[in-house]
């Protein structure tokens, strides 16, 4: 049966054939048969082989630019780093200046005298020296001890003062004390202080003296004691106007 099949098959397919040569000889259409129905699909055969690379294409061009992203949040502290080592001392610096009101104003000298007893009358009694630092200050002078005057007929005062390098104080006045007594035979040791404060007086070196003497104006001095068995003591402080 299939034979037979196969043979009618090679059949039609001859006449196919006898009627496309005609068809070519003749120019006449030879009779048409009817178009078959499509067979069914095969079956899918089995896959080829890969094919080789194909050749790298030309680079493109650089793409736009991006829009910034968004800032990323605090990172973690990093480890503590080791100690460096130490740096090379750097130059000297430029010397500051600083205006007289920032100086220190506090520049003390004390000089002491222990019992002087100094009997005289008319005399630098006591003498101590001090270096102002400046121009524009005062010197404050503070003389403390005991004095004495005693009457010697009619002269019954005494007078003790203070002088800078020689010249008693103009600015804003002298610095001095009086001692008066008229009872005879008095003979009365008194704590005592001559104090004040003197300006215009030129920086460096300046003596501060005390003296004794006759007492203003003009009275002729009685008999005079300074220090008696006691200290005595002169305090000079350079301060600011």
């Amino acid at each position: 049966m299939a034979r037979l099949l196969c043979s009618l098959i090679s059949l039609v397919c001859l006449l196919f054939c006898l009627s496309d040569v005609v068809t070519q000889l003749t120019g006449e259409t030879a009779l048409q048969c009817p178009t078959g129905r499509d067979g069914r699909d095969g079956q899918p055969g089995p896959p080829g082989l890969n094919g080789r690379d194909g050749i790298p294409g030309a680079a493109g061009r650089d793409g736009k630019d991006g829009a910034p992203g968004r800032d990323g949040g605090a990172g973690l502290n990093g480890e503590k780093g080791d100690t460096g080592d130490t740096g090379l001392q750097g130059a000297a610096g430029i010397p500051g200046t600083c205006p007289p009101c920032q100086q220190p104003t506090r520049s003390i000298t004390h000089c002491t005298w222990d019992a002087s007893n100094d009997g005289r009358n008319s005399a630098v009694i006591h003498q101590c020296s001090v270096i102002k630092q400046r121009g524009q200050t005062a010197i404050l002078v503070r003389w403390t001890g005991n004095l004495r005057t005693r009457t010697t007929g009619a002269n019954t005062c005494s007078r003790w003062w203070i002088t800078f390098n020689g010249v008693e104080c103009d600015d804003p006045a002298k610095i001095d004390v009086q001692m008066y007594t008229n009872t005879a035979g008095h003979n009365f040791h008194a704590p005592s202080i001559v104090e004040g404060i003197c300006y215009n007086i030129e920086e460096g070196t300046v003596n501060v003296q005390l003296h004794v003497g006759d007492c203003r104006p003009g009275n002729e001095h009685g008999d005079a004691y300074t220090g008696w068995n006691s200290v005595s003591r002169m305090i000079i402080e350079e301060i600011e106007l």
